[in-house]
């Protein structure tokens, strides 16, 4: 169903086209036994969110079910289980860490594609207050339903002193903020003045988009199901703890929004509206006050640079040849920002943290192939 996809998608990231060294020289060596385990984990992860997705969906048919499991398995089992590359022999963990993320993408896809309820959903799951009439919808309650099984299912692949630092990854980083970043992009659909608009919000714009990229909760993800195999390894509070950890994840997390807003602007445009609504985009909003507050997050303060990518940014739209010049140059000096501060790293910091770092490396690998959108990785 969505074989050849997944396997385009694994066979370009093992390639380490980031740093050369993500995975271990045998990976592509021993290809038809990590893809077994991954066919594995695929099937196992299809047949345990089905009967969530067919709770959040209530009157949709299993035809139609199915079909949202084929244009999320990809994205899902790609981004997690397989960055593993048969280092652990534990299908059912690593399935349970597929199902965690493919139901937070499926939130996430699902306010992408402008549904009514889900927004309210995420606002009952994340604590938010919500106005009663709302609160009850049925469609919303549903939803609901499906999302309260990322936690559960958290909670059943990591250890109990992790497994609060992975679930706030999923509910307070990613689906909260998207649907954050929502309510901002609806309002500046309606905005009179959309320069006026930009630079009144664009700190918090950029904020948000920053936060739901939804890079540590690939890896802290993945890092949780390592610890059940080994106890030694630090846990993720002591990770959490330090200073350079954090601000690698903020770095991260900024390149493969780049990379993802590279990959989507189309379909964020609105042009697409079977995969779509309209949703603010750096490469289709590329305001200075957005961009400058971008940069600052993700670590870039050199202003030759800033004015580089700014330039490049503001000149995306120009023409066809314009938009692959100046995407190339723009991912690649992201890429390359990540690169050179994971080679600076102190070295206690390196070999405290080394597996958590290599995991990093890993989801950035499988970032840098998702320039190529969502549309394609769902197969279409």
């Amino acid at each position: 169903m969505y074989a050849n996809v997944l396997l385009k998608l694994l066979e370009r990231t093992w390639e380490s086209p980031v740093f050369g060294n993500s995975f271990s020289a045998g990976v592509l060596a021993k290809r038809d036994v990590v893809l077994r385990q991954i066919g594995a984990i695929s099937d196992r992860f299809a047949a345990e969110i089905e009967p969530y997705l067919t709770t959040g969906m209530p009157g949709t048919t299993e035809k139609e079910v199915k079909k949202i499991i084929a244009q999320i398995a990809p994205k899902t089992v790609g981004f997690c289980p397989a960055l593993v590359a048969g280092e652990l022999d534990d299908t059912k963990r690593l399935s349970n860490a597929g199902v965690a993320i493919g139901l937070m993408y499926w939130g996430d896809q699902t306010m992408d594609r402008g549904d009514a309820t889900m927004p309210v959903a995420v606002q009952l799951l994340c604590g938010q207050p919500v106005a009663p009439e709302l609160a009850q919808n049925a469609t919303a309650q549903a939803q609901l339903a499906a999302l309260r099984h990322i936690k559960q299912t958290i909670d059943r692949l990591a250890k109990p002193e992790d497994a609060p630092l992975v679930y706030a990854c999923y509910d307070d980083q990613v689906l909260l903020h998207e649907w954050r970043l929502h309510e901002l992009s609806q309002a500046f659909l309606k905005a009179k003045n959309k320069e006026a608009f930009l630079e009144r919000h664009g700190a918090d714009i950029a904020r948000y988009m920053i936060v739901d990229a939804g890079f540590p909760s690939v890896a802290s993800t993945l890092y949780a199901v390592y610890r059940q195999h080994n106890a030694m390894l630090p846990s993720l509070p002591d990770i959490y703890a330090e200073p350079a950890i954090i601000t690698l994840l903020q770095i991260c997390n900024a390149v493969v929004r780049v990379a993802d807003e590279l990959g989507d602007w189309q379909m964020d445009a609105g042009d697409h509206p079977e995969w779509g609504v309209f949703t603010l985009n750096l490469f289709n909003q590329a305001h200075p006050t957005l961009l400058r507050a971008f940069f600052e997050a993700a670590g870039i303060h050199n202003e030759t640079q800033i004015a580089s990518l700014t330039d490049a940014f503001m000149g995306f739209h120009a023409n066809p040849a314009a938009r692959r010049m100046h995407g190339d140059y723009i991912v690649e000096t992201f890429f390359e920002h990540a690169r050179t501060y994971v080679a600076n790293l102190a070295t206690d910091t390196q070999q405290t943290y080394e597996l958590y770092i290599t995991l990093c490396k890993r989801v950035l690998e499988i970032g840098y192939v998702n320039k190529i959108g969502d549309i394609a990785m769902g197969g279409e």
